[in-house]
């Protein structure tokens, strides 16, 4: 088909699902539940980091236990715990010990996982039980639409995929508002690595977490860029909301949204903040997020979940320097966590995966700091600063205690995807970044994503039915099989991440409802009028 008919058939298909905000944002949302969706369905039960302890909290929760019980310390060496691990009362089938028996063993298909089963309530432990509630509560209440087993947990993850899809969704659609939301958007999908696709199929908190980062950074940069020509009540709700999840989905969401404020202030200018602070819808979200965050810091404190105990039989008396060492030599292991290392951090993405990624990261990066305006570029290096200097000093400050390693790289991911997306907003911002912003930067930053989305799946799928190792054509002769062929799962995923990637591209451009609130908006002041045009950061905010 002729490149011309194929941009026509696009247009065609597509322009209507984004000719309004609601279709724009029903149109994403449905295409990111089905591309994590595929993630969930193609990983086992268990197969992400501590899956089985995040479901037996979820539903000891949703149950009546809020925490757990703690095990006395002759037992806990007996069993090598940490007081971490709280005994609760569940099901028996999620207690089984085979649920996650390929785990750390890379070339281990997942056929010898058997979820099944008791349903009669038992004891277990769970390395969750202090964590923050909040997810848990909602996740929880799959245990509740049906019996005790496999699909359970699946509806769990269903329920995980939904929060990140409202979240993304919510992001792209606030990208209509900026001048130049194509280069934006190129920033945000480098934040969306195949890490945060995978912990986002799984039962696990820090999916949600990093989505909800995701729109806080986009929502409220566009916000502060915009504050001076008005504020838009829907994204500060947006950027609200996106906050308070934030503040309680782990127990360092206050501390990323502390360290996101501080960059967004020194990228925005006193100026920008203040008429921001000067909208009283802004003040009520902003007091909001701030009493969320004292509340999760004083449950992080209560129950103590913050901070490690060792193990009873972990290493003792750790050496200073053997711990800097370690911590700061892991720094490219947790750099590549970020991107993609799936299964319990045994199953890394194929190199080119990596190589790719860090490219198109490198040339945001590049381009802002050789394009935009010192204020801007400070931004831009305090978030690369702490996005390193912050995961060294927490692992260094709780190394001896918990024994060893403590820290993977997705941790980090909140805090970790303002990288790109500052640099994209820095660009779109300056007049000289705008002339970047041509059809061959597109089609090749899109070309480069599916690409390594597609092999950063395959992996992962080929580790669990012929294990890493294994066959290269996985789907022929598979040990393990999800519930489709992997033939079919891995073709569906390839279309569906294609067609994500090119939705976000095409999808985060201006359109008539933009334009016509634009229109109805009051013509600026004199001054602000008279502003050099390539010095206008955003297109003004909608009402």
């Amino acid at each position: 088909m002729p490149k011309g008919r194929v941009a026509s058939w696009w247009r065609a298909v597509s322009g209507p699902l984004g000719s309004s905000r609601r279709r724009l944002w029903w149109t994403t949302f449905v295409l990111v539940t089905a591309v994590c969706g595929l993630w969930a369905v193609a990983n086992p039960l268990f197969a992400a980091p501590d899956e089985n302890s995040h479901v037996v909290r979820a539903v000891a929760l949703d149950h009546g236990q809020l925490t757990g019980e703690e095990q006395k310390a002759r037992l806990r060496e007996h069993l090598d715990v940490t007081p971490e691990a709280l005994k609760v009362r569940v099901p028996a089938i999620y207690r089984d010990e085979e649920s996650a028996c390929f785990a750390f063993q890379p070339n281990t298909t997942a056929q010898c996982a058997h979820v099944e089963g008791s349903t009669r309530d038992v004891e277990t432990l769970t390395s969750a039980g202090r964590h923050p509630p909040s997810y848990y509560a909602v996740v929880g209440m799959a245990s509740w639409l049906y019996h005790p087993g496999a699909t359970v947990v699946y509806l769990m993850r269903f329920l995980s995929v939904l929060i990140m899809a409202a979240f993304l969704a919510t992001t792209i659609t606030a990208l209509r508002r900026t001048a130049l939301p194509r280069v934006i958007a190129v920033g945000v999908l480098f934040a969306i690595t195949p890490m945060v696709l995978f912990v986002g199929s799984s039962v696990n908190p820090n999916g949600p977490e990093i989505a909800a980062a995701v729109a806080f950074w986009v929502c409220t940069l566009i916000l502060v860029s915009n504050a001076r020509d008005g504020i838009d009540r829907r994204l500060v709700t947006a950027a609200g909301i996106a906050g308070c999840a934030l503040a309680l989905s782990r127990q360092l969401g206050p501390l990323w949204l502390a360290l996101i404020g501080i960059t967004i202030a020194v990228f925005a200018g006193w100026d920008s903040i203040r008429a921001l602070a000067r909208s009283g819808w802004a003040r009520f979200w902003a007091a909001l997020i701030v009493v969320f965050s004292v509340a999760q810091i004083a449950s992080d404190v209560g129950v103590g979940s913050l901070g490690y105990t060792k193990p009873p039989n972990a290493a003792k008396n750790i050496p200073t320097a053997d711990i800097a060492r370690f911590t700061v030599g892991a720094m490219f292991d947790r750099y590549k966590q970020m991107i993609g290392y799936f299964g319990w951090l045994d199953t890394q993405s194929p190199a080119l995966t990596y190589v790719l990624w860090t490219a198109g990261l490198g040339f945001l990066v590049v381009g802002a700091l050789a394009l935009v305006r010192r204020r801007q570029v400070a931004a831009l290096l305090v978030v690369i600063a702490a996005t390193v200097v912050v995961p060294v000093t927490l692992e260094s400050a709780v190394f001896g205690r918990a024994g060893g390693p403590a820290w993977q790289g997705r941790y980090g991911l909140p805090l970790a995807v303002g990288v790109p997306i500052v640099a994209a907003m820095a660009i779109a911002s300056s007049g000289r970044g705008r002339q970047l912003a041509e059809h061959r930067l597109f089609i090749s930053a899109g070309v480069m994503l599916v690409v390594a989305h597609i092999l950063a799946f395959a992996q992962n799928l080929r580790r669990y039915t012929v294990g890493y190792d294994g066959e290269i054509q996985y789907w022929r002769h598979p040990h393990w099989s999800p519930p489709l062929s992997p033939l079919v799962v891995t073709i569906a995923y390839a279309l569906l991440v294609t067609a994500f990637v090119a939705w976000f591209l095409y999808s985060a451009s201006p359109r008539t409802e933009e334009a016509e609130d634009r229109a109805k908006r009051p013509a600026p002041a004199t001054a602000q009028a008279a502003r050099p045009r390539s010095e206008a950061r955003t297109a003004p905010g909608t009402a």
